[in-house]
């Protein structure tokens, strides 16, 4: 089925075009408007980089692809600083336009442009947050590997067959696209808003191994985020994800259960060049999903669970993440 997936037609790279023309509005709203405690936790994680490392950058079989992703991510945190304060609950949908488009026979362009809607609910009130995120743009140069000839093979370079094994390389960078306005600092999170307001580079190494039935895809991705206009910087994060998928094929469609780990690792929040305290943490979740191709449809869905986690002094846990999408294969 993978080998399938290559036949790929060139006149699908305008397509890309889409990417760079999202006439979304921006909106913000909060019921009722509150000042929060100074030392409230500014979360990178919870916000305006919902869409996390770990949710990756595309299918399993790492083809080029056009498609609709929808993610679910659910939190609690609290609302001050001792130990019996209150806690909010906090749950994100992010509605995201994704590809993976071809521009040349190993290099290809990958872009996500997401739409948050973000929801906060404490005891006696509840924010709202909604616009235009953050836009990525990723370009991936693939290096393939040739297995080796034995000593009784014959044959020119050109006719090596080739290896079960592709290496990806990705470089790129998340754009300000998204809304970061100092104005709500008082009244919310500053990471409870749909951008950072910061260009940040994108640095990503994927390894793919497909033999037969089984496969598997392993990213690894480091973000070096840079200030915003407001002096506010959001802590470096390494991203790694791998899943184990089994394809099963059927007489015209295809299913592919898989198992996985993934993780996030941030560095602490700074602003004006001071660090801020408890903005750092970790999470290490397992993930289990299935896609099922059907035509040139991709058709997936995950759910993803945290395994170990410390984020930001303990003050934010991370419950749950499901992701659903449909792609067309290019």
């Amino acid at each position: 089925m993978i080998q399938d997936f290559q036949n790929i037609n060139t006149k699908t790279v305008f397509i890309g075009i889409i990417f760079l023309c999202i006439p979304l509005q921006n909106e913000a709203k909060t019921t009722p408007a509150h000042n929060h405690d100074p030392f409230e936790y500014f979360c990178d994680l919870c916000g305006c980089s919902t869409s996390s490392g770990s949710s990756s950058f595309g299918t399993l079989g790492n083809v080029s692809f056009l498609g609709l992703r929808y993610i679910y991510q659910d939190f609690k945190s609290k609302d001050g600083i001792f130990n019996n304060s209150p806690t909010s609950t906090e749950r994100f949908n992010t509605y995201q336009l994704w590809g993976r488009v071809p521009i040349s026979e190993n290099f290809s362009l990958n872009a996500i442009v997401p739409y948050q809607g973000l929801n906060r609910e404490f005891n006696d009130r509840s924010e709202h947050r909604n616009g235009l995120g953050d836009m990525s743009i990723i370009g991936w140069y693939q290096i393939k590997f040739y297995k080796k000839k034995t000593e009784n093979e014959v044959g020119s370079d050109e006719e090596k067959e080739l290896s079960a094994h592709r290496l990806n390389i990705g470089l790129g960078a998340k754009l300000p696209t998204g809304s970061f306005e100092e104005s709500l600092a008082d009244r919310i999170n500053p990471g409870f808003q749909v951008g950072t307001g910061s260009f940040d580079a994108v640095f990503s190494v994927m390894h793919t191994y497909s033999n037969n039935q089984i496969g598997i895809n392993t990213t690894a991705t480091y973000y070096l985020k840079t200030k915003n206009k407001n002096e506010y910087r959001f802590g470096n994060q390494f991203s790694y994800a791998s899943n184990v998928y089994y394809n099963v094929p059927f007489e015209k469609s295809a299913l592919s259960p898989f198992l996985g780990v993934s993780g996030d690792v941030y560095n602490s929040i700074k602003q004006f060049d001071e660090t801020l305290k408890d903005t750092n943490g970790n999470i290490v979740n397992g993930t289990f999903g299935s896609e099922f191709m059907i035509d040139e449809f991709i058709i997936g869905a995950n759910y993803t669970f945290p395994i170990s986690q410390h984020l930001f002094g303990g003050n934010v846990t991370s419950n749950n993440r499901f992701t659903i999408y449909l792609n067309y294969v290019l």
